[in-house]
């Protein structure tokens, strides 16, 4: 009996192993639990009315690639133009990816939310094949995997011709070691305003069964959604068993994953489940927005759930949050049905747009990006469990403890008269800098145009010349000492930000 009681409680144990591996979410979250959730702005990212003192370095940077510290804390980094956001499934490190603003700083920002400080900066320098524009790649969809890789669509700088997936590995240190570009997709010259006006928006890994599968979708005057073994990450490879030979060809008329009455005309962000199902969010040429539910050999849509504004979604638990792109919420719709549970407001302050949803350690993160009218980014969370309060506990306890001034050894104190250093808390000025105007990332208005499943075929289409242009402010700046962690945590005094110089916003292509 004993035996038999013993097998039994394995058996239920296994069980619910089995479950809490299947879903991210713990069983206890429903349709109550959405409809009570309040967000608080966690991370703040501003360019308003701040300075630094990296002025001086701003040339050095922009046109000879030398990207400048300051107190292992990347005052540059602080931007606005937010696309792309992941966290590494441990909650130790946020990554950002960042368009433009201040000095024009282009790339993935890594965050330890331990130490509340900047680590690293993953970007690409393009060089003069991009000064026209400018010489750093555009960081968009952004996923991390359990092994401490992250993978970052890059979109070349003059957004034709080459589209690059860079994966990284997350080092101890903070920093992120490339271990390899890849061409996701690349057609004649990059930069060549005559070939192919590509960009990158949605990038997602996942594990399915022994292997990792990344997914990178290919927007603009080309759309495609291609998946990538990355088991072996040094050697990413197209993975053949997906789609048509490793991709999903939606400017293709001929494409069979289309959703009853409508076709694709834009893919944006996306969510891969762990049995390979993908959730994409698109614009259709009919005029709506929605999520298309894909099969895992990316040979059909499943289905399709209308929801227009949609920008952005994540599947947990029987749910599809989806971030909506003019910012104000995210909308929690049932995963079957498709009816909506809840809407959870997001504070207005901040962003335009919800870039990403995640859940982490049962705890809800939201990545708000700004553009040219709304100057800051934020990162909103809130607990949706007992053990997703802990988690949400011990990052704003690590927030609020980074403003404070470390503890003087009072025996030390005493023997030793305290001297201040006017410098170190007296703000210096310099003659400011005018910052050089540079050219957004063009946004086609053209319909999807047909083009062969092999992205390097001398068929495909030609780019449309009917591009957004938009202008970059200038403004001037000032050096002045900066302290903090970056992090603004409500209810707390202190407002701490990551700042950098001379605001450079640009409209972006969304």
């Amino acid at each position: 009996m004993k035996k038999i009681l013993a097998v039994a409680l394995i058996l239920s144990l296994l069980m619910s192993l089995a479950v809490v591996g299947a879903s991210a979410l713990s069983p206890n979250v429903d349709a109550s639990t959405w409809e009570s959730l309040e967000l608080k702005a966690l991370y703040v990212q501003s360019d308003a009315d701040i300075y630094s003192d990296l002025d001086e370095d701003y040339w050095e940077y922009w046109w000879e690639d030398e990207v400048p510290e300051s107190d292992d804390a990347w005052l540059m980094a602080s931007t606005i133009n937010m696309r792309g956001f992941a966290m590494s499934p441990d909650g130790r490190y946020l990554y950002m990816g960042q368009l433009n603003g201040g000095t024009g700083v282009r790339g993935v920002v890594v965050y330890d939310t331990q130490k509340c400080v900047v680590t690293d900066l993953y970007y690409h320098y393009d060089g003069e094949a991009g000064l026209e524009g400018s010489p750093y790649s555009y960081a968009k969809g952004i996923a991390a995997d359990d092994r401490g890789y992250v993978y970052v669509g890059y979109a070349f700088s003059l957004n034709y011709n080459l589209v690059n997936l860079g994966i990284a590995q997350q080092k101890e240190d903070g920093a992120l070691e490339e271990v390899s570009l890849t061409a996701a997709y690349a057609f004649g010259e990059p930069g060549d305003a005559g070939g192919i006006h590509v960009g990158v928006n949605g990038v997602d890994v996942v594990k399915v069964g022994d292997s990792y599968y990344c997914y990178v979708m290919i927007n603009y005057d080309y759309d495609a959604l291609y998946c990538f073994d990355v088991t072996d990450p040094a050697n990413p490879k197209l993975n053949k068993d997906f789609g048509d030979n490793g991709l999903i060809n939606f400017s293709d008329d001929a494409n069979p994953v289309v959703a009853p009455g409508y076709t694709l005309k834009e893919g944006q962000y996306m969510d891969v489940d762990d049995d390979g199902v993908i959730w994409l969010v698109v614009n259709t040429n009919e005029g709506m927005d929605g999520v298309m539910k894909i099969s895992p050999n990316g040979s059909s849509c499943v289905s399709f759930a209308e929801l227009q504004g949609v920008y952005s979604v994540e599947h947990e638990g029987g749910f599809l949050l989806c971030g909506m792109k003019d910012g104000s919420a995210v909308v929690v719709l049932d995963d079957a049905s498709f009816e909506q549970v809840a809407s959870v407001p997001v504070v207005a302050d901040y962003g335009d747009r919800i870039v990403r949803v995640l859940v982490v350690n049962d705890v809800l993160f939201v990545a708000d990006a700004g553009n040219d009218t709304h100057g800051n980014n934020a990162v909103h969370a809130a607990p949706l469990t007992a053990d997703g309060q802990v988690f949400f506990d011990s990052l704003v306890a690590n927030f609020a403890k980074s403003g404070e001034e470390p503890e003087e050894d009072s025996s030390e104190a005493e023997s030793t008269p305290a001297v201040s250093d006017p410098g170190e808390s007296q703000p210096t000025e310099s003659d400011p800098v005018e910052s050089g105007s540079v050219e957004s990332e063009p946004v086609s208005e053209s319909e999807s145009v047909s083009t062969p499943a092999e992205s390097e075929s001398a068929s495909a289409p030609v780019a449309s010349d009917s591009a957004e242009d938009s202008s970059a402010a200038e403004s001037a700046s000032k050096a002045e000492e900066k302290s903090g962690c970056g992090a603004t945590v409500l209810g707390s005094a202190s407002v701490l930000m990551l700042a950098m110089a001379a605001a450079v916003v640009l409209k972006k292509k969304d």
